[in-house]
């Protein structure tokens, strides 16, 4: 024999009763957190998880609920972020095995030009350098294949990539470009320009010495000169670290023995 199913308790009423009130002052954009806060707030002492249960039952539900997070939604938000596997080692024997890339800026007649480019940690060369009015992948893209180019390669096989973990390189067409290529991304750790100290000590002598070599009078000039200070750091100007040799002879230098 079935027991006689009960009815809602004086208790309930009454919650029941705070919780329609609550809700429908809120033209039902409350959850059942929001609502338990505001019940207690008024001396109304009720649990989240009751008001929960009690708007199921009422097939109450906010009108504005949280989107829930996949793996995929949290990835499209934050982009692809890799580990840092160069780690600050950036000594390397041979060409072609590790390459830093980054993006900086200067000023020309007011305007913004930014300078996208590569750097291979054996000789510190300017593999590539691209310039654009817009820090966009297609920039970054343009930069990649020119540095192929200049290396004659046809992939990325075997090349680890550093790169910071700038909007462009957690982009999915960053990440599906290192799938294509097969090159090994590696990122530096958020806000750290450390992890990428070569590159940006480059851009620094850039900022510095550009200038004096090509002054920025237009901003169509500026862009053609950026290119001109390119070549004069790869085939003209020494670096310490390579025992004053330029990056061009350097390599020219480890690659003699074997032509």
């Amino acid at each position: 024999m079935k027991r006689p199913q009960q009815g809602p308790s004086e208790r309930d009423l009454r919650d029941i009763k705070a919780i329609k009130r609550t809700y429908n002052k809120s033209k039902g954009t409350y959850g059942c957190k929001h609502i338990a806060g505001e019940l207690k707030e008024r001396g109304h002492i009720i649990n989240h998880k009751r008001v929960a249960r009690l708007m199921h039952e009422l097939n109450l539900a906010s009108k504005i609920r949280k989107a829930r997070i996949t793996r995929e939604t949290r990835t499209n938000l934050v982009g692809h972020v890799y580990p840092n596997i160069l780690n600050r080692n950036f000594d390397v024997d041979s060409p072609n095995l590790k390459w830093v890339m980054d993006l900086t800026e200067i000023k020309a007649e007011g305007a913004k030009l930014f300078i996208s480019a590569i750097v291979d940690l054996f000789n510190r060369e300017l593999i590539a350098l691209a310039v654009g009015s817009r820090p966009i992948y297609e920039l970054v893209e343009a930069t990649i294949h020119m540095a192929m180019n200049e290396r004659d390669l046809q992939s990325m096989k075997g090349i680890l990539f550093h790169t910071d973990q700038g909007s462009v390189f957690t982009s999915l067409q960053h990440h599906k470009k290192s799938k294509e290529l097969g090159f090994t991304p590696s990122m530096s750790r958020k806000a750290n320009c450390w992890d990428n100290a070569v590159i940006e000590s480059i851009f620094s002598h850039f900022k510095t010495e550009f200038d004096f070599h090509y002054p920025l009078n237009n901003y169509a000039q500026a862009k053609i000169d950026l290119l001109a200070f390119r070549n004069y750091f790869n085939d003209e100007r020494s670096q310490k670290r390579l025992g004053y040799k330029t990056p061009k002879a350097f390599l020219e230098a480890h690659l003699l023995p074997q032509s």
